[in-house]
């Protein structure tokens, strides 16, 4: 009688939490490829900040709105981005799983004071149900997904440069 009593427990068990059960492997396996993928991707989104930078400062060069734009990595989750004119913007970009984090102020004219108006924006990695990693505005109602690193840094730089 006992061993009957387990064994339909053990029955109700597998019924009632078999969906749970997969939905938490899933949210596991998805972390997973979140923490192994997301590293690579934000090294190559930080390359791609640099060589879009650089493309800008080229285009601008001898024009009367130059001005050097600093692009400095303070470690592996960690990229600076400041402008002092033309439009102004200083702006910090870090990494931790799961989110990418750009943390910002900018303005029209000359350097104002960064802690002022500070804004920041959120982009949360996520997981196809094919296992491909792309990052999406974490907070938008219609977020955008950027499933490559080079198409969420030429985003950010829109955020910092537009006006």
């Amino acid at each position: 009688m006992a061993k009957e009593w387990i064994a339909n427990l053990a029955q109700d068990i597998k019924q009632k939490s078999h969906e749970a059960a997969e939905q938490y492997g899933r949210s596991q396996h998805q972390a997973g490829i979140i923490t192994t993928q997301g590293k690579p991707f934000f090294a190559a989104f930080v390359s791609c900040l640099e060589e879009d930078v650089a493309e800008i400062k080229r285009q601008l060069q001898g024009d009367v709105t130059a001005s050097e734009t600093i692009i400095q990595t303070t470690g592996l989750t960690e990229v600076k981005l400041t402008r002092s004119r033309f439009p102004w913007f200083d702006a910090r970009i870090t990494h931790h799983d799961p989110t990418i984090t750009l943390d910002y102020a900018k303005g029209l004219g000359i350097a104002g004071d960064p802690a002022i108006d500070r804004k920041s924006r959120n982009f949360a990695f996520q997981v196809t149900d094919d296992d491909a990693l792309y990052v999406q505005d974490a907070f938008d109602d219609n977020p955008k997904r950027f499933h490559q690193p080079e198409d969420l840094a030429r985003h950010i730089l829109q955020i910092l440069f537009e006006l």
